[in-house]
This record gives structure tokens, sequence and C-alpha cells, in this order.
């Protein structure tokens, strides 16, 4: 598919025809008060505004000219969030795999992400906790409970969110305490013997102090059987727990310190093995790559001739158990202070810590072709963030602020390779040490002008200053880390800094109170670093990739029309990118990313929500991308490689999702059913877009919830199902072409299970 400027334009048509039809009703003024969906016990009949801090001050979701998507408390617990992975399944152009469970998500918008495994690597879609930016992946999965909303802002964010979130930026916003005794417990049970447990309470203090306290608790059995060991892998054994002390001595302050962690104690989410090599021909000494068909169809081997005897995909056979252990603990400050006739301050001050430890059954076979012992790793970050912002009210509004920011990480890994040693020089293994520390220093503002009471001008800009350093050193090894080189195989330092900006500016005029368009230009980036990942190559360590650029237009809609009964979205959007980073896992075994090309992708998307009756709603998105790299080439073993034109990486052509919700009150309570399906195009998972290396067509995922909530509203009964047809789905490759295999990562097969909830 590919979506050509006209097609653009003609969408941006579409999205004007609502807009026509609705300007020639007076729409109804909008409810100013923070709430959510209405029950059709309520009053109103249509859909209340969620209000979303996503330009860092109060707003109706339907008043943001940006493409946003949002969920109040009510959408996550009936949509059984567990964590951010599970937003692919409601927000357009957004794919999110955890191939790697909880230790490194991947996280792809409109396709924008990163590939990258190792862990430096920073998303290129901004992860924050209330206001706090999760830079260490392995913190990014743990935040889903008790929630009071999530914000899913798609296209570049620099002005306001920094660096690395040239995709987008997902904000997690946790209940707060507001001075009344409440609180709520939750445990469920399922099949692989799977039981979890949320739970909050809210607490008063005194008159002026209260404090909440959350959390969670989840078990499962694996759901993959590893023949070597006997044992079910990919397994979830984990917990998080927030505690928020809230002091609001006056109207005009309010101060929340929140004490936050986490941790993870499982086995590592283990892939398949696929060989690639032609099993005669390796037979005859020659290395020859089979086609496309015959590698899916299971018929190659690696380069000990090894060959998967199992076709289901969750059996395998594994050499050792692998395991994946994760502790996180944070605490962050925010204070809000307004002054003077309604400016606000706003300090946000946080501090995260994770370490991470992950055994790799690197080849998925039995054989030590490829064992990893990933870490121990620690990162700490500390930020500070100051903003003013005006009275939000004036006719020129605007906000100002500054950002300091300091992360450090010590990495230990150790490679193993002992069976193919022999295509390594005698070498085994290979033992890595790195310690990064990055200082991050940036200002900005953003100020909004109505021209006219219907017409506003928002422009912005953000300059951003980091400086990294880097000691690398790598030893070649045995298999028990007994050094057989005289020193190390490379020891560096290195030292770099860059200095970008960020900027945003747009238009945006309302039709009526109901109805808004919006057109924009953004600039976003995503900052340079170094090649952790070259663990084995002392020419690519000495590499280091500069910051990519993003220049995206926009051109969008928000409505709510019928009497606030339905609500549609539609966004159209153009993105050059220049000096794209590019991660790549060379067929000599080498990885290292590079500031490889330039690229193009266009896009459309819509939303909709509809109260077809006060019992019954339905909605869905819809993200229709054409992407591909421009001006790609590079040389493999001597020969000139051009990947222009070829799509970009995770980044399928089209994905939508449906859902319907359909409540039955009666006199002893109300009884729900919902279901939620979702459609994602094909999606490549390497830049030469070979079939081997994609989801091998599209993939479909169909949830059902079904329950009972009491007449009071405080006891709910829900029986729920994921994945309920079991489709099996690819949702990552990766190659290893020296060794003549791929690692082949599938979804969680059919999950089902009962939960009940009581509030008080």
């Amino acid at each position: 598919m590919t979506i050509t400027r006209g097609a653009l334009l003609a969408g941006i048509a579409a999205m004007a025809i609502p807009a026509a039809v609705h300007a020639q009703t007076d729409g109804a003024s909008p409810d100013a008060e923070p709430s959510v969906l209405a029950s059709p016990a309520e009053e109103t009949t249509g859909f209340r505004p969620i209000i979303v801090t996503a330009q860092r001050r109060e707003e109706s979701l339907q008043d943001v000219p940006l493409a946003i998507s949002a969920f109040d408390s009510e959408r996550i617990a009936e949509s059984g969030f567990n964590d951010v992975e599970d937003l692919s399944s409601t927000v357009p152009n957004l794919n999110i795999s955890a191939l790697w469970g909880t230790s490194n998500p991947k996280i792809f918008m409109r396709g924008i992400g990163n590939n990258n495994f190792n862990q430096t690597a920073e998303s290129k879609v901004a992860v924050y906790l209330d206001q706090v930016y999760l830079s260490a992946p392995s913190g990014q999965l743990f935040q889903m409970y008790d929630l009071d909303r999530i914000e899913v802002l798609r296209g570049p964010q620099g002005t306001l969110y920094g660096k690395n979130a040239t995709g987008g930026a997902i904000s997690v916003y946790s209940r707060l305490p507001d001075g009344d005794l409440e609180g709520y417990v939750r445990a469920g049970y399922g099949n692989y013997d799977a039981f979890d447990v949320e739970g909050a309470v809210s607490v008063p203090l005194g008159d002026t102090l209260s404090a909440r306290f959350a959390g969670t608790y989840q078990r499962r059995d694996g759901y993959l059987t590893d023949l070597g060991t006997g044992r079910q892998v990919n397994d979830v054994d984990q917990w998080a727990a927030r505690a928020i002390f809230r002091w609001q001595p006056t109207s005009d302050i309010d101060i929340r310190l929140n004490i936050h962690g986490g941790g993870s104690d499982s086995t590592h989410n283990n892939s398949a093995h696929r060989g690639i090599f032609d099993p005669v021909q390796l037979a005859g000494g020659a290395f020859v790559k089979l086609p496309s068909s015959a590698i899916i169809a299971g018929q190659g081997v690696d380069l000990l001739g090894y060959q998967d005897p199992n076709p289901d995909p969750y059996v395998n056979t594994y050499e050792r158990g692998t395991f994946a252990d994760i502790d996180l603990i944070g605490v962050s400050l925010v204070g809000d202070f307004t002054f003077g006739r309604g400016f606000t301050l706003t300090s946000v001050t946080g501090f995260e810590r994770s370490e991470r430890h992950v055994l790799q059954e690197g080849n998925g076979a039995p054989s030590t072709i490829f064992t990893i012992d990933w870490g121990p790793s620690e990162f700490e970050t500390i930020s500070q963030e100051l903003r003013l912002s005006s009275p939000a009210e004036d006719r020129f509004s605007w906000l100002i602020g500054v950002f300091a920011y300091h992360e450090r990480g010590e990495v230990n890994n150790f490679y193993n390779l002992a069976d193919v040693s022999f295509a390594l020089g005698g070498l085994e293994a290979f033992d890595q040490f790195y310690v990064q520390e990055t200082d991050t220093y940036a200002a900005f503002a953003q100020a909004e002008f109505d021209i006219t009471e219907r017409l506003s001008l928002t422009i912005g800009g953000r300059i951003n200053y980091e400086e990294r350093n880097l000691d690398h050193r790598s030893f070649g090894t045995d298999a028990n880390r007994m050094s057989l080189l005289p020193g190390p195989l490379f020891d560096i330092a290195l030292e770099e800094g860059w200095t970008e900006w960020s900027g945003r500016a747009a238009l945006s005029y309302e039709f009526t109170e109901d109805v808004m368009a919006f057109v924009s230009v953004n600039r976003g980036f995503t900052s340079g670093g170094f090649n952790t990942g070259a663990f084995n190559d002392p020419v690519g360590a000495l590499e280091i990739y500069d910051p990519e650029i993003v220049v995206s237009y926009e051109a969008g809609l928000r409505t709510t029309l019928l009497d606030r009964r339905v609500q549609f979205n539609a966004t159209a959007f153009l993105y050059d990118y220049s000096d794209l980073q590019v991660f790549t896992f060379t067929a000599g075994g080498l990885q290292f990313i590079e500031n490889a090309s330039d690229a193009r992708i266009s896009g459309l998307e819509f939303e909709l929500q509809a109260l077809v009756t006060d019992n019954f709603e339905v909605g869905g998105s819809l993200g229709l991308l054409d992407s591909e790299y421009r001006n790609f080439t590079r040389q493999v073993g001597g020969v000139v490689e051009d990947l222009s034109g070829n799509r970009l990486t995770g980044a399928p052509n089209t994905q939508f999702n449906l859902y319907g919700r359909y409540t039955v009150p009666t006199d002893i309570g109300d009884f729900t059913l919902r279901g939620d399906f979702t459609y994602t195009g094909n999606r490549f998972y390497d830049e030469r877009q070979l079939r081997e290396l994609s989801s091998e067509g599209a993939t479909t995922n169909l949830d059902m919830r079904f329950s009972w909530t009491s007449i009071d509203e405080r006891v709910e009964l829900a029986v729920w199902a994921k994945n309920l047809t079991d489709e099996v789905n690819i949702i990552d490759v990766v190659e290893v072409g020296l060794f003549g295999y791929q690692n082949v990562w599938y979804n969680t097969p059919r999950t089902y299970g009962l939960t009940l909830g009581y509030r008080f």
C-alpha cells in the first residue's frame, strides 16, 4: 500500500466533512470538570470529557491540538491492561512487544522505534511515570496498576518531553489520594496456574495530609515446554508497590511524594530455533542459505547441523535453564505552587534505579552456539524539571521550563560461544564490561495565542545539550571466563556531546465548541550514542552514531457529535527523517548502530467511539502507514546492498482495532459483555525486508470479558479471555547469519480466568 500526497489531501478533506456538517448546529458546552465516561445510570447520556495534561496544563482531551489517545481508570480496568504492551490493542499505529518479558520491551509508534536489545538501548517513544522520564527499558512494564489515566501522544513531542520522543510519548499517571478513606482489592485466577492480586487504599492523615498505598502481584506458569530441562518456561513472577503522600496545606499548594518499586523473578522469554543453512550443502562444507519458504518450513540447519525437531512453536529444547531477574526502586517529588492571579510553578524531581540480570538461551537449541549472561547491570538516573506557566484562561498563555538529567549505567555481559570456537580463532567467549554516563541539560518554552475567539496559534521550542562518556572493555576468554589473550580484546574510552533543538508550531480552529481542527509542524530528535553491543568488534566499538532528526507535518480533526454520543478523531501526517539510526546484526555476527539512511513516513489515523444506545457502546481505531528507507546503501562482503525503498522495521501498513461493550441493567446489578479485536498487517523485523524475518503475514487477536457489577458498584465478578481464538503469531525474529540460525519469538497463547473485586 502506498499513501500518496493526493491520498493525504483526500484524507484531510474527509476529516473536514464532519466539521462542516456539525458547524450548522450549536454544540453543547463541554463539562469542564474532570470526569470519565458516563455510565448509563448517570444524568448525561453522552461521553463526558477526560481531562489530560498532555501540554503540561489541564485540558479536555477533545480540546488538545495533538494526535492523542487517553484512557481513564474505568477503561484501563475494563480492558484488562496489565502493562504498557496492552496498549497495542487500542492505539492506532502503536506496536509494543515484550519478546524478552519485562526486561526490554520494544515500542514502535508510526513506524518509529528501536530494535536494539542492549542495556543502553533507549526507546524512541518516551515513557513517563507521574511526569518522570523512565529511560531504562526494564522499568517500563511495571506501572500498570491503580492508575488515574494513560495518555498516548503520537508524533514528535520534543518541545515538552525532550529527547528520545521522536515517535511520541506514553505518560502513565497514578491514582492520587484525595483526603477520603477508600480503596479496593481485586484477585484473579486463570489457566497456567495464573494468580494475580491488586489493591489500593487512600487514607487521610490529617486535614492537609493524605496517603495512598497500592500494590500488585502476578504469577503464572510458563506456556513453553523445555524438553531439555523438563521445565515450563516463559513464566511470570513479578510484583510492584507504590506509596504516595500528598500534602495540600492550602488550595494553592499541592505536593506529592511517590515511592515505588518492583521486581521480577522468572525464566527468560525463550525463543524457538530455526536453521537457515542447506543441510546437503553444509554436509559438503558449503554454507548456503536456503530460500525463504524452506527456512519458514523448518528445513534448514545451523552451523552445527542442528534442526529443531519440534514443529510446535511452544515446545523446544535448550541446554540449560534461564532466568530474568529485575529489581526497581524509584522516588519522585512533584510540587505545584499557584500564586498571583493564577501563575503556577511546578517542580518535578525524580530518582530511578534498576538492576537487571538475564541469562538468555541465545540460539534456542541444545548447544552453546550463543548463550548470553546479560548482567548484572545497574542503572541510576536523577532528573529535575522546573516549569512556570501563566493562567490558562489568558488570551496569551505561556509555559517556560528547564530540565537536567544524569544517568550512570554499569554493565557486565558474558557471551558464551564455546561450541563454535573453531569459527572464532579458538576463543570460546567474550567478557564485556562498560560504564556509561549521560548528562542532559535543556531549556524549553511554549506559548499559545488566541488570534480570534476560534483561531489559536501554538509555538514552542527546546534547546538540548547532551554529553556522554563510555569506558568500554572486552576480553576473549574460555567458557569459564579465563582470559585467552595477553590483554583485553579492546579497552577504549569515548566521549561525545551534541546540541540539538526541537520545536512545534500549530494552528487550531474551533468550528464549534465540539469540533476542532489543527495543523502543525514538529521537529524532534533521538540522541546519539555508542555501540555498546559491539562486544567482539574493536572497530565497531569505536563507532559513534549521531542524533537522528524527524520533521513532522500533521493535520487533525477532533469532534464530539450528536449530543456528545459520538467522538470521532482523525489525523494525517507526513514525516521527513534524516540520519536515521539503524541497528544491524550482520551476517558476520557483529551488531552496531549507524546513521544509515533518510526515511519518509506518511499515514492516516482514525478513532471512533459511539453510544448507539445508553447501554451499547462501540468503537475502534484505524492506522494506515506508508514507510520507506531512502538513500540507504551499505557494503556486505564487498557487495553494495541497496535497501532504499524497503519498508521500515516494525512498521505495518495497516492496523485496526474494533471493540463493543453491551450492558444489561438488572435489579441485582449490571451485566456487561466486552470484546476487543485487533488486526495488524505484516511487519518486517529487519531492514532487508525478507519474508523469513517478518511476522509472515497479518496477525489478529481477540479478547473478551463478561462481568457483573453489584447495584451499589462495590462488587465485581468477571470472566475473561485473551487471545480467545488461540492465534499463533510471530512477534519478532533475529537472524545470526554467521552461525546459521534465527531466533523466533511467538505471542502468548490463549489465557483465561476469573477475577473478583471489591471496592470500599
